[in-house]
């Protein structure tokens, strides 16, 4: 035993480490050492220049004048993930303490006038990660004696150079990741793809507060550390701690981000047998219990902040927005028009492509790869809202990219090795074309906020970009009142939805709805000669609805054209969907800068409801 050890110590000292007695027996490094460390340091170099070149983008682009661009980066959602820290350090949960109607000019959290609490409907987990850029800017404002009122534009400069320096660490864990499959060249590819050509461009670099950025890199983080723990020979209670960390942090920040879980069972894996044995590893009980222990302490303050607001720890802060597990809409957020995942981020088709490529070479990883992104995509269009509202594209599948880098380098390899040069440079061009019209997306139009997208716009859109040119023709507009409506407040009801969850009303108390308006001229670019209207009617009262689809056409305060279409020609039950539809021309001596109106008249009072509107112009 003793020479065992002399041998072993000697071995070391060879080596140029440390021995038991402590002392070092040499400086000089073995050479898999010293590649190691001159890896480090190029990676480490390379995501320096890119934070930096981050900082530059995301500042000359929120930046005007000195301060951050109107409406600034705490609106909406952004607002809820956001107000968690000024209420912590400044106003102390007091909501009579904020600025005079400081919620009205972000439109996001609540300060309730009658019981003085602050209510917010997100989780804290972005504003945990965002904690020490936070108390940095307050402690600047002290110090260069500039409110500090935790709202300004020098508190949103704060959070920018934040959301980079997450967004550029969870670049860099996914290098780390990718590397331990692949050459660095083809890592890094993949990771600037990814990067550009994705969602995550604009939400690391233009809205910073929304959850995105903050779940990529956690996402990155747990990849990159449970490729560490499964290759580990023994495994370190150390490295699951900091596993179960990231993870629980995850769903703190999002709690549908808890699908990340099955990648413990899934990466990597080799054989149904292995997979049993990973599971009774991953739950065996002290590291059930050590995971479970994390992510109870990372959601107290969250537990915490319940509690203070509705008395309970456990509270459901979205009422009124649910799941509909049975209805989901996957062609839609796909490839609708209306923010969908394919047309606004086609480089998708390409992640696909490497999953296939795994599985045709029998890669487990491609096979789940792709299994994960049909449960993603399926669990996040059963929400009510599945296009999620001011949206870049499909937004809620941006941090998800992380989990589709393998599929993507695996594709890059694959093109790699390809002998045709031909081919191989129509790919490299096409990856190129796809940052390219991702970049030119973010900065020409970024997201749509409502109504009801047909193709027509977004081919209007990409007319506007000046990626395609031809004559518009003809313009359709379509709503299923799903989704916001553009035009005049629409009373919506979970009653009698024709297609997915929401529709829209007349009753006695409401004469009129859906009130459309437009000037002739911004329609097409030609005088609108004929229109096609079509509507579904649901009558609960009478067969009869008395009711009327009007169209009329005025010049400054003069009625030009008025045509009522009479629901009951088509409506002859209750209790049932019926197609109002009609087509009529429009009189050549109208002015093209004449505004056309439709709405829907209700003179005897009746209920009825309607959905699924469309209006189409030639």
């Amino acid at each position: 035993m003793d020479n065992k050890v002399n041998s072993e110590e000697n071995a070391h000292q060879k080596q140029g480490v440390e021995t038991d007695t402590g002392r070092p027996s040499s400086r000089i490094l073995h050479p898999s050492s010293l590649a190691s460390r001159k890896r480090s340091l190029r990676d480490g170099l390379i995501f320096l220049v890119i934070f930096g070149i981050g900082i530059f983008i995301t500042l000359s682009w929120n930046m005007q004048n000195g301060k951050v661009r109107s409406p600034g980066k705490i609106w909406s959602d952004a607002a809820h993930y956001y107000v968690y820290m000024p209420a912590t350090f400044i106003y102390g949960w007091n909501a009579f303490c904020f600025p005079y109607k400081i919620e009205k000019r972000f439109e996001g959290f609540l300060l309730n006038d009658k019981t003085g609490k602050v209510e917010i409907k997100t989780t804290c987990g972005e504003a945990l990660l965002l904690t020490p850029f936070f108390l940095a800017a307050h402690a600047s404002a002290y110090l260069f004696k500039l409110p500090m009122d935790g709202f300004s534009s020098f508190y949103q400069v704060f959070m920018l150079i934040g959301c980079i320096f997450y967004f550029t660490l969870g670049l860099f864990f996914l290098k780390k990741f990718l590397d331990r499959y692949f050459k660095h060249a083809i890592s890094l590819t993949a990771v600037l793809i990814i990067a550009l050509a994705t969602q995550m461009y604009f939400y690391a670099y233009d809205q910073a507060l929304m959850s995105h950025t903050y779940s990529f890199f956690l996402f990155s983080a747990f990849f990159y550390l449970l490729k560490l723990y499964l290759d580990g020979g023994k495994k370190s209670y150390t490295l699951f701690s900091l596993l179960s960390l990231s993870l629980a942090m995850a769903v703190l920040l999002r709690p549908t981000n808890v699908m990340a879980i099955l990648w413990f069972a899934f990466l990597d894996l080799k054989s149904s047998k292995e997979l049993w044995q990973r599971l009774l590893f991953f739950l065996n009980p002290k590291r059930s219990l050590l995971y479970i222990l994390i992510q109870f302490i990372v959601l107290v303050p969250q537990f915490i902040y319940w509690k203070y607001l509705s008395g309970h720890y456990i509270y459901f802060s979205y009422p009124g927005e649910v799941f509909f597990w049975g209805n989901p809409m996957l062609l839609q957020v796909w490839f609708s028009p209306f923010n969908g995942l394919f047309p606004y981020h086609p480089i998708f088709f390409l992640f696909l492509a490497g999953m296939i490529i795994m599985i045709v070479r029998h890669k487990l990883n491609g096979i789940f790869s792709l299994l994960f992104f049909l449960l993603a995509s399926y669990v996040f269009s059963c929400w009510h809202c599945w296009y999620y509202g001011g949206s870049f594209g499909f937004r809620p599948l941006a941090e998800f990219t992380v989990f589709m880098a393998l599929p993507l380098a695996y594709l890059i390899l694959d093109i790699v090795q390809w002998k045709n040069l031909f081919l191989k440079s129509v790919m490299v061009v096409t990856f190129f074309l796809l940052i390219y019209f991702n970049l030119m997306q973010f900065y020409h139009y970024q997201v749509f906020t409502g109504g009801m997208w047909s193709w027509d716009d977004y081919f209007i859109k990409l007319r506007e970009y000046e990626v395609v040119d031809y004559p518009q023709k003809t313009y359709e507009w379509k709503t299923d009142f799903a989704n916001t409506f553009q035009y005049e407040p629409v009373i919506l009801t979970f009653q009698h939805p024709r297609s997915r969850v929401l529709a829209t009303y007349c009753s006695k108390d409401i004469a009129d709805n859906v009130h459309y308006r437009r000037k002739l001229s911004k329609i097409l670019d030609h005088p609108v000669s004929r229109l096609s209207l079509s509507v579904w009617v649901y009558p609960v009262e009478h067969d009869s609805t008395h009711a009327l689809w009007v169209c009329r056409i005025q010049n400054s305060d003069s009625l030009v054209f008025f045509k009522g279409i009479s629901f009951d020609e088509f409506v002859n039950k209750r209790d049932i969907y019926s197609e109002v539809h009609a087509s009529f021309e429009v009189p050549e001596w109208v002015d093209p800068n004449s505004d056309i109106e439709f709405f829907i008249w209700n003179p005897k009072g009746r209920e009825f409801y309607f959905d699924d509107m469309s209006i189409k112009f030639e």
